[in-house]
């Protein structure tokens, strides 16, 4: 279980977050400990070296994982698991 200081905002295609919101349930965790887990096994899995940048308009935290990655990669994924 991941406990971080840092708070953001992401948005989420509607089958993401019901996936995601139904794993916590599963594994009795909060949603933000299990989207913090599939960040970094999503980003373990990229094989790049994470970085994280300040995104100059919004100034919220970006980070590059070396290739895009569509929201239905994202839900095709989470399906799998």
């Amino acid at each position: 279980m991941y406990h971080w200081g840092m708070r953001t905002t992401i948005d989420l295609p509607d089958a993401v977050h019901r996936r995601a919101k139904e794993l916590a349930q599963a594994r009795g965790e909060s949603l933000s400990s299990v989207v913090a887990d599939l960040a970094v096994k999503g980003l373990a899995a990229a094989g790049e070296p994470m970085r994280i940048n300040r995104d100059p308009v919004s100034g919220l935290p970006t980070v590059n994982l070396g290739y895009r990655l569509t929201s239905e990669e994202v839900a095709r994924e989470l399906d799998d698991e």
